[in-house]
């Protein structure tokens, strides 16, 4: 396959024309080429063309093929290919190269003459065997590619060989290739650069291109960079789509888009689909280059009519999304048909997840898992985990364990994290898959270093059961601290689950909180429940309290003030009564949530920024008031305005969430980024998924 592909890559190159000896002639040509004297210069041009009929006629080799061209490009007389066919045959069949190439090229294609390929073979041979590099050139290329006869690479190379001793640029191209790929024959890189070399001393574009892509391979540099660039400098779209990608990449060079751009801009002018891709790619997202989505859409669209897969896949999602263009699903899914019928692994998955959706096409999970298959089978590590789900959750497919363990394995392999995870979840019980504890605990912690709050809590669950390994208490809440810090719902559900246990209010409604903000169910319970025992307790307090100073005001009436003993007594019982301000904090459960809901609100209504996220929290989840979601917005937007970071977060994931508000991805996107820029890790991770969601 990769001999083939060389193949057609080294013999797809255009041969150059090479000077055939009779020149275009003009009448003053023809009457030197005839010998004629002075006196000839009175001739008309139709004495003139009767007397080189009568000398062609008369077997003058030259005065027949000048009369082949002037009837060949009708010179003063009415074109006549036929009769022009005639006279190159006389020639050829006197010996001459360029007449005999001229005619073999007519009967191989069938021009001017009856189409006959023995025929044709045999001039060509009669041309070549007499140096004629066309015609070498034509007969390798022929016995290379099998146009119309047997591939014969060893024919063909005898060919390219005599022709590129002879000095032609494409055959030494191809020998230079031969030697430097190891086509039927040893590399040898010594004679390919030798050849290579050769073919530059021409000065041809081409040449100095693969000379380029030599040194490149060999870990020459500049030398690569310097003959790229002579070679776009000639005007050679090839070398300047490579070197657009080059600067874009920042491959061998500096990264510098504006570069890339210059020189994606002179090779898609010339209809290099390459570039034209790329052109789209920097007005898209370029931070060099001046956004500009129509015109990234007018280059994807070039390259588009010359069916790229990659940018009718990058069209498609902008006439999905409505970016830069009317949204229009029908034909961003045409568009994504046509890249996936090609084999594009991107589209392939963009229509399964199409067909999951219901969106723009008829909900089929049938048809969903036959472009994950294809886009699976082409390496799409998100096809190959979504596949593996389909196999688990029976969608589309028979529910099949062992596929579904064999599709996370490939997908894990290409560092789907997800995949992974999944993947040591089987090798624990053993389903699918060997039972492999050992191996699942490896990726288990594998995927802990990187962060990944499910793997870290399955940590705590091994490590707290002990089970899979011996049982090990400080691990397991090590695990499950991080997974918390993850972000992990259920994880900080447990941890604030746990708190409470210890009667550690504070710590256990901060988790509970986190946890209930992701409509973590048991959490949201839990935290009702702690709430409504803080307002009993409240009660209560407030009950005691009432008491007590009922107490000392009914004891007090009955001591003599003047009296040393009652005013000792009065010492004694007025110590039981603790200051307001020690009341109103005994009442707080941490510093974000406070349950002296009287105190909270004034405190909000002042303007205390903490005071106002707590009671937006508490709005949010409905509990001890009525769940009020613009209520908790305003609340949140007042704090967040002030700088408190947890604020900043809370409105960020309102905007994204559409709590309280309609739904906005920019002002998300503000929000995140204000409360990233104090060093704030939740709003880091908040930034990072709009960041995703945004591309």
């Amino acid at each position: 396959m990769i001999k083939s592909f060389f193949l057609i890559l080294l013999f797809s190159l255009n041969a150059q024309a090479l000077q055939i000896l009779q020149p275009k002639n003009d009448y003053k040509i023809v009457k030197q080429q005839l010998g004629q004297s002075s006196t000839t210069q009175s001739l008309s041009s139709e004495q003139l063309l009767t007397q080189l009929e009568k000398s062609a006629k008369s077997g003058n080799a030259r005065a027949q093929f000048s009369l082949a061209n002037i009837h060949q490009k009708g010179i003063n007389v009415k074109a006549d290919p036929r009769l022009a066919f005639y006279w190159y045959s006389q020639v050829a069949k006197q010996g001459y190269p360029n007449a005999q190439f001229i005619v073999a090229k007519d009967y191989h294609q069938g021009i001017n003459a009856n189409k006959d390929l023995e025929v044709a073979l045999q001039w060509y041979e009669k041309s070549a065997e007499q140096d004629f590099v066309d015609a070498q050139y034509q007969l390798a290329t022929m016995y290379a590619l099998g146009d119309e006869v047997a591939i014969d690479n060893t024919r063909a190379y005898e060919w390219y060989e005599r022709a590129a001793q002879l000095g032609h640029e494409q055959s030494q191209l191809i020998v230079a290739k031969r030697y430097d790929f190891g086509i039927d024959v040893a590399k040898n890189p010594i004679l390919a650069k030798n050849w290579y070399e050769k073919a530059v001393k021409q000065g041809g574009a081409q040449a100095q291109y693969y000379l380029a892509n030599f040194y490149e391979r060999e870990g020459s540099v500049n030398k690569a960079i310097n003959l790229y660039k002579m070679s776009a400098n000639q005007g050679f779209s090839v070398a300047q789509s490579y070197l657009a990608n080059l600067y874009y990449q920042g491959y061998l060079v500096n990264q510098d888009d504006a570069k890339a751009f210059y020189w994606a801009l002179l090779a898609g002018n010339q209809g290099d689909v390459h570039a034209q891709f790329l052109l789209g790619l920097l007005y898209r997202q370029s931070i060099q280059i001046k956004r500009d989505l129509s015109k990234a859409v007018d280059w994807y669209q070039k390259a588009v009519d010359q069916n790229y897969a990659q940018a009718q896949y990058n069209l498609a999602v902008l006439y999905l999304k409505g970016t830069g263009v009317k949204k229009d699903i029908d034909r961003a899914i045409a568009l994504f048909k046509k890249s996936a019928d090609q084999g594009y692994a991107k589209s392939q998955y963009a229509l399964a997840q199409r067909y999951l959706r219901g969106e723009g096409l008829e909900q089929d999970e049938k048809k969903a898992v036959e472009w994950l298959l294809k886009a699976a089978e082409g390496g799409h590590a998100l096809a190959q985990y979504t596949l593996a789900l389909s196999y688990k959750l029976a969608q589309g497919v028979e529910k099949d364990i062992e596929q579904e363990a064999f599709w996370y394995q490939k997908s894990a392999n290409q560092g789907n994290l997800e995949a992974k995870y999944q993947l040591a979840l089987l090798l624990i019980k053993g389903q699918g898959v060997e039972k492999d504890t050992a191996k699942a605990l490896s990726i288990l912690l594998g995927l802990s270093d990187q962060g990944h709050p499910s793997a870290q809590h399955q940590l705590y669950k091994i490590y707290s059961q002990g089970e899979v390994v011996d049982q090990d208490e400080t691990l397991a809440r090590v695990y499950l601290f991080r997974a918390s810090e993850g972000g992990y719902a259920i994880a900080q559900y447990r941890l604030g689950q746990i708190y409470h246990e210890q009667s550690m209010p504070q710590e256990a409604m901060m988790w509970l909180t986190l946890s209930a903000k992701q409509n973590y169910s048991q959490a949201k319970q839990l935290l009702e429940n702690i709430y409504q025992e803080i307002a009993d307790k409240m009660a209560e307090d407030e009950l005691k309290i009432a008491n007590i100073e009922s107490t000392v005001n009914n004891e007090t009436k009955q001591i003599n003030d003047a009296t040393l003993e009652g005013q000792k007594l009065t010492d004694k019982i007025a110590s039981f009564i603790p200051d307001q301000n020690l009341i109103a904090k005994s009442l707080e459960s941490n510093t974000k949530v406070m349950t002296n809901l009287d105190k909270l609100i004034m405190n909000a209504k002042q303007g205390n920024p903490v005071s106002q996220h707590n009671l937006s929290t508490i709005y949010s989840l409905g509990s001890i008031v009525s769940k009020d979601n613009k209520k908790a917005f305003m609340l949140m937007q007042e704090s967040a305005n002030q700088g408190l970071v947890q604020s900043q977060n809370g409105l960020a994931m309102m905007y994204l969430n559409g709590i309280g508000i309609e739904t906005d991805y920019e002002k998300a996107h503000f929000w995140a980024s204000a409360s990233a820029r104090k060093g704030d890790q939740e709003g880091k991770q908040i930034l990072r998924y709009l960041i995703s969601r945004l591309k």
